[in-house]
């Protein structure tokens, strides 16, 4: 058993080559768990990590030898054309955090801009209404970006930052400033491979 070799598809759908020893290792490491798709080389099918007959035992023996495994930094580099470790997506990037803040706080000055407008022109500056409707929506998607259901919050991300770009209408700089670097930090490769990761495209 100790010389078949796999292949490890990770979630950016990278594929590894690896052996038993690697697989105990990434579990134990939290890089794979049962639901990992695993596949016997040549041809075989991909199947989840508990599922695989020949390796059933892994999850129980990492869990068992977890302090005796190897560090990230000095394991050994999969047999594959891929040198580097498969990334950990586990984690959510700060760079995703900082959008949903930015559409939180974006939300609020939208609506404190659409008061000052409504307020100094007698409500006949119509761009207070574009205001108002950013700011609703801005707050309520960037509360649930915050929250337990965030995946859900980030598929209006990109909507959120074009509409605060638009406020420029309202004179809204703020806004303007967010709204670029929001969409900045939505076209990074590690923010979009976390997102398809949990089965959102941007």
């Amino acid at each position: 058993m100790q010389n078949i070799t796999y292949e490890f598809k990770a979630g950016d759908s990278s594929v590894y080559a690896v052996d038993e020893a690697q697989i105990i290792d990434w579990v134990n490491q939290k890089r794979m768990d049962g639901n990992s798709l695993i596949r016997t080389l040549p041809d075989g099918e991909w199947t989840p990590l508990s599922q695989v007959d020949e390796l059933r035992h892994v999850c129980h023996q990492a869990a068992a030898s977890v302090a005796q495994a190897l560090q990230p930094s000095t394991q050994p580099a999969p047999n594959s054309s891929h040198a580097h470790s498969p990334p950990n997506h586990d984690v959510q990037p700060g760079k995703l955090q900082a959008v949903a803040v930015m559409s939180l706080v974006g939300g609020i000055m939208s609506l404190l801009v659409c008061a000052a407008i409504a307020a100094s022109t007698f409500f006949i500056w119509i761009t207070w209404i574009y205001s108002l409707v950013l700011g609703i929506m801005a707050i309520i998607y960037g509360s649930q970006m915050l929250g337990k259901n965030s995946v859900q919050g980030f598929s209006s991300a990109k909507t959120i930052a074009i509409m605060q770009i638009i406020s420029i209408i309202s004179c809204d700089f703020v806004n303007l400033s967010m709204g670029i670097v929001s969409l900045v930090f939505l076209n990074d490769d590690e923010v979009k491979a976390y997102l398809r990761n949990r089965g959102l495209s941007l």
